[in-house]
């Protein structure tokens, strides 16, 4: 790990993003840096940005590729992936389970951005 600041890119504007099973929604700018695999919202309202990815080397789960994310889908969390599906963002590349409770967290592949 370095101390370096992320070098983050955008990979969409004014997307709506689902937290706590729908119950609360952001709508703002997902970055995403392809060398560390964080995934942000930034809804430009002045508050801190959402980290809507997460780490899962503590259970021995590393990304495959640069182009991947792990989203947790539980508590605050449930509804995230789904919410990045739906933008098409992103895709499922897999699901783990971890912790104690079995909580469930998506393997996202980041999709390229498409010419317009």
């Amino acid at each position: 790990m370095t101390d370096s600041d992320p070098n983050l890119t955008v990979i969409g504007n004014e997307i709506p993003i689902r937290f706590s099973g729908g119950l609360v929604e952001f709508v703002g700018t997902v970055l995403h840096d392809p060398a560390t695999g964080l995934l942000i919202l930034d809804t430009g309202d002045g508050e801190p940005e959402e980290y809507l990815s997460i780490s899962l080397d503590a259970y021995g789960i590393s990304r495959a590729a640069d182009d991947e994310v792990f989203v947790k889908d539980w508590s605050e969390g449930e509804g995230v992936a789904q919410s990045l599906i739906d933008a098409g963002l992103a895709e499922v590349v897999g699901e783990h389970s971890v912790g104690s409770f079995s909580s469930r967290a998506v393997r996202l592949r980041i999709l390229p951005k498409h010419a317009s």
